[in-house]
């Protein structure tokens, strides 16, 4: 039974998993891949400024292992880092490791989506190839580490739609779909997306320790 928005009043006979994250939308997501496990998931306390400067590298690994051992450290428990990027062809690979800051860490979805759009003014329907790339790391109080890895190709489509999910959903439409991610919404996104193949081996890795 996975459940909980915070460290405070969580059961201390179920193991408790940390997320170093304080994107709501992307620990919701979290939370929702590992319903059905032991575990209660929480979202680290304050991560917007303990987790601040952490986030520095322009590799998702690197950026995963730097926030689960963060917040390993601040909470003594197990603790889950991911970063996540959009990688364009056309631009060869951007903005990968740098989408969620790529105008400035307080640019909205909105504002980062049109930035997109802007870059690839004119770019046809056949040369919008892209991926979503996700990169999950846990942190053992131990110190030990393990990562999993998942990766949607797609296309960027040539005008936002949809209003489900977060970040570029709007834009990113997956193969084999006609559809946006923000168009599928969340029963079909966390069957195919990036994330949610990482964290299906999250799933394994945990279970693994029951």
């Amino acid at each position: 039974m996975v459940r909980g928005n915070g460290a405070k009043g969580l059961s201390k006979s179920i193991p408790i998993l940390m997320v170093a994250s304080s994107n709501a939308g992307k620990v919701r997501e979290l939370r929702e891949f590992l319903e059905g496990l032991p575990v209660e998931v929480a979202m680290l306390p304050n991560a917007k400024n303990v987790l601040r400067g952490v986030e520095s590298e322009d590799d998702y690994e690197a950026n995963a292992i730097a926030k689960a051992r963060r917040a390993a450290e601040l909470s003594g428990m197990m603790a889950l880092g991911e970063d996540s990027g959009l990688e364009v062809e056309h631009l060869g690979g951007a903005p990968g490791p740098l989408s969620a800051r790529v105008i400035s860490a307080n640019a909205s979805a909105c504002q980062k989506n049109q930035a997109l759009l802007g870059r690839l003014e004119g770019v046809p329907k056949g040369k919008r190839a892209a991926r979503f790339v996700s990169v999950v790391a846990i942190a053992e109080p131990s110190g030990e580490i393990h990562v999993f890895r998942g990766e949607c190709l797609g296309t960027i489509a040539l005008e936002t739609a949809g209003e489900h999910g977060f970040g570029y959903d709007p834009l990113f439409i997956p193969d084999r779909y006609d559809k946006t991610f923000g168009e599928l919404g969340a029963d079909i996104k966390n069957k195919i997306s990036h994330r949610a193949l990482a964290m299906a081996k999250v799933r394994e890795y945990l279970a693994s320790k029951q």
